[in-house]
C-alpha cells in the first residue's frame, strides 16, 4: 500500500460488500504498508449466482472526520472465484492510480438443506464484538469513577431469520425528540448532522481505546461484554439498543447528556429513519436478585437478558 500518513506509513482497513446488500468492516492494521488480516472470516448464506463482491480500502485517521480512501477492486464472478496469482490490483478511481495488490480467499458451496430456507444474504458468523471507550464523553457524563463512556457493537448471526430485512421499523412520528431529528427544516438537518458526528465519535472504529474479539458461546457474552473488567461481576443497569444491518449496538441508558439534545435511539442508529428493532434491555439473574449474594453478582451465575421495544 502507498504511504498515507506524514508520520508512519498507513493504518489500513477494508469494507467488503456483496451487491450492496450486506457488508463487512475489517479490523484496523496499525502503521503498515503490508497489512495481513489473518482472522477476518465472513460467512454469508444464500447469495445469488451472479453476486458481485466489492472491496474498498481506507486509511484510518482518528483526527479526521472522513478516513482517507486508498482504492478498491471488484470480483464479478464470486461463485466461481479463481484467485489471480498477483492478487487484485487496488485502483483509486481518481486518475486510475495503482495503489497495491490485495489477496483474499473465497470458498463457495451449494446451499445445504438446512440453510436453503434462510433469506438472501444471511450473515452466518463469526459473531464479533467491539467496545469503544470515549474519554471525552466519559468526562461529560461522569458515569463511573474512571470517567469512561463505553459503547458496544456485536454482529448477530442469522438475525434476518427473526427480523426480516424488508420489515424494518419507521421512526415514531408522535415522538417529539424524533420529530426534531427527522422533520423538515434547517434545525432538523443540523440536528441529524450532529447525531451522525456523535455516532462516529462513539461507535466508529479507532486506533485507540478499542477492544475487539469473537463470541463463540453465551458464556463469552457475559464474561467478555457484560462483566466488569476489574471485578469480573455483572453490573445491574439498563441499556439502550438498536438492531440493524446484522449488528446489535448498545450503551448504558441513564445518560441525560444525550437525552438533552436527541433521541438516543437515533444516535445508536446513526440517524437512520428505519431500524430492524430498538428499545431497552436489562440483565438479571435467572433465579432472581433475591438469590444473589449482592447486586454485583459473579458472572458464573446463570443470567438472562430482558428486552423491550419501547423506542421512539
Amino acid at each position: 500500500l502507498p504511504k498515507m500518513d506524514l508520520m508512519g506509513h498507513a493504518d489500513p482497513y477494508f469494507i467488503a460488500n456483496i451487491d450492496d446488500r450486506i457488508s463487512y468492516t475489517s479490523s484496523i492494521q496499525s502503521n503498515t504498508g503490508t497489512p495481513v488480516w489473518d482472522d477476518e472470516k465472513w460467512i454469508v448464506r444464500n447469495i445469488p449466482f451472479d453476486a458481485k463482491l466489492t472491496v474498498k480500502i481506507f486509511d484510518k485517521d482518528d483526527e479526521k472526520i472522513i478516513d482517507d480512501y486508498i482504492g478498491e477492486f471488484s470480483i464479478v464472478n464470486l461463485i466461481n472465484y479463481r484467485a489471480p496469482s498477483m492478487g487484485h490490483e487496488i485502483i483509486a478511481p481518481l486518475f486510475a492510480r495503482h495503489n497495491g495488490y490485495f489477496h483474499l480467499s473465497v470458498y463457495s458451496m451449494e446451499s445445504a438443506e438446512e440453510t436453503k430456507h434462510l433469506p438472501r444474504y444471511t450473515f452466518d458468523g463469526p459473531c464479533r464484538y467491539s467496545r469503544h471507550d470515549s474519554l471525552a464523553v466519559g468526562r461529560l457524563t461522569m458515569l463511573n469513577a474512571d470517567c469512561i463512556y463505553s459503547t458496544w457493537k456485536i454482529q448477530m448471526k442469522r438475525i434476518s431469520v427473526f427480523f426480516k430485512p424488508q420489515e424494518r421499523q419507521h421512526w415514531n412520528k408522535k415522538y417529539k425528540a424524533a420529530q426534531a431529528i427527522f422533520g423538515d427544516g434547517p434545525l432538523a438537518v443540523a440536528t441529524k448532522t450532529t447525531i451522525k458526528l456523535a455516532h462516529k465519535t462513539l461507535y466508529g472504529r479507532t486506533l485507540k481505546h478499542n477492544e475487539n474479539g469473537t463470541l463463540t458461546n453465551a458464556d463469552d457474552l457475559w464474561k467478555l461484554v457484560f462483566a466488569d473488567r476489574t471485578t469480573k461481576s455483572i453490573k445491574p443497569c439498563r441499556y439502550t439498543y438498536v438492531i440493524d444491518n446484522n449488528t446489535w449496538r448498545f450503551s448504558e441508558t441513564d445518560i441525560q447528556f444525550f437525552a438533552d439534545f436527541a433521541s438516543k435511539h437515533a444516535l445508536l442508529a446513526n440517524g437512520s429513519e428505519y431500524v430492524r428493532y430498538a428499545g431497552e434491555f436489562h440483565l438479571r439473574p435467572k433465579h432472581g436478585w433475591a438469590n444473589c449474594d449482592n447486586q454485583w453478582a459473579n458472572c458464573d451465575n446463570k443470567w438472562e437478558i430482558v428486552f423491550d421495544n419501547g423506542s421512539g
